[in-house]
């Protein structure tokens, strides 16, 4: 039994938790850092190259994608006629 493997696809499985319960975005990055990890495990790769694997793969996900996914999950807000209204003065 590969307990490298397991013991990433178990971390997996909280950085995706904590991930769903806080929606930030930070944590994704390490549950795919960490299924990289699991397939360097898999592949019979040293609990150092599983490390660095990790550490890479979450470091890069996260500087260079963050922004982009961000960017396309924000709701985008349409002024309508209704903004116009706001702080005028009305007769009832």
């Amino acid at each position: 039994m590969n307990w490298d493997a397991i013991f990433w696809l178990a971390a997996m499985v909280v950085f995706l938790a904590a991930e769903a319960g806080t929606v930030t975005l930070i944590s994704i990055w390490f549950a795919l850092g960490a299924l990289g990890a699991i397939l360097v495990a898999l592949l019979g790769g040293g609990l150092i190259l599983q490390i660095t694997v990790f550490l890479l793969l979450a470091t890069i996900l996260l500087l260079s994608l963050r922004g982009i996914v961000r960017r396309h999950i924000r709701p985008r807000i349409s002024k309508t006629n209704i903004d116009s209204v706001i702080g005028a003065t009305g007769i009832v």
